[in-house]
Order: structure tokens, then sequence, then C-alpha cells
């Protein structure tokens, strides 16, 4: 059966950015003209959050079913893509940890303050084997109790102290 195929390639679920146009409601919400039909509800998601956030981006109706994969986000016009920046934005918001001013733990809990691009934030980790993962490029991703995200752009740089805390 070697070189037999399913009946789709990676083609097949391509976008055609020329025929596309996504748009805000008048409530703000996004949608896609697509083909003559309009989307609403949307779900977009990236296939790479962090190692290509700006290109492979996914598209799904309100059901939940893809409507295709948007390969380069950069050949929409203008309009569109600023449109789709937005809420990919709001979706995927991670700021970056710009600096540990404190940080220990206690009883297996992360706890510390932080400096971030959003400002500064108290910091608690609970499972910090799996809520802080390594990245490619010496980049870290950090999970709090409450979900949020944070990014630290080189977790090489970070203090000796810091990096045994934390498991990297």
């Amino acid at each position: 059966m070697t070189g037999q195929s399913r009946g789709y390639s990676y083609e097949d679920f391509l976008l055609d950015p020329a025929k596309m146009r996504f748009f805000r409601s008048e409530r703000g919400s996004l949608i896609l003209a697509l083909d003559g039909e309009e989307h609403t509800d949307l779900k977009i998601r990236r296939a790479f959050p962090f190692e290509q956030a700006e290109r492979f981006i996914g598209v799904f109706d309100s059901n939940g079913d893809e409507l295709g994969l948007l390969e380069d986000p950069q050949t929409l016009d203008d309009d569109s893509r600023r449109a789709l920046f937005a809420e990919l934005n709001k979706i995927y918001f991670h700021p970056k940890i710009l600096a540990f001013n404190n940080i220990d733990e206690e009883y297996g809990v992360l706890r510390g303050d932080i400096e971030t691009t959003s400002g500064p934030r108290q910091l608690e980790i609970r499972n910090y084997r799996t809520n802080v993962r390594m990245l490619s490029g010496g980049r870290a991703i950090v999970e709090d109790v409450d979900g949020n995200r944070y990014l630290i752009e080189d977790w090489h740089a970070l203090p000796q102290h810091t990096r045994e805390i934390l498991g990297l």
C-alpha cells in the first residue's frame, strides 16, 4: 500500500486569500466572506502558535468544522489582515516575562512577582513540571493557575537560581 494516498492532500485544505475577506460585524465579531457565503461565529487557530505564529491559520465554522487553512495571512488584503490579526492577538495573548523580581517554591507551588510586557503580575504556578515548558530557540512558556500564559524569550539568560526553581 505504499505510495497510495487517502484522497486528500495538504493543498486540498488551503484557502485562497484572493477569494476571502475578513471583517467585523457591527457588534465586533469576526466574519469571513468566502465563496459568496458569510461565516459568523468563527473559530481561528494558529497551527504553530509559537514556531510560526504569522503563518498557517486554521479557520473553523461555528460548529467547529474546518473551513480550511490559510497558509500566509500576509497575502490577504490589508483590512482582512488587520481584522484577522486583531482577533488572533485577543486569542493568543502571551505577555513576555521581562524579569522575575521574586520567585519561591512552597509545597510544590511556585509563587513570585514578575514584570511583563503588560505590567507587573503576581505569578502562581501549580504542577510546574507540566506548566513550564521549554520551546525551541531557548524560549519557554509558563502557564499560571488561572490559565494565563507567559513567554520567556531566553530562559538561558535567567539567573541560575530562577532557572532551577522553574525546572529549566
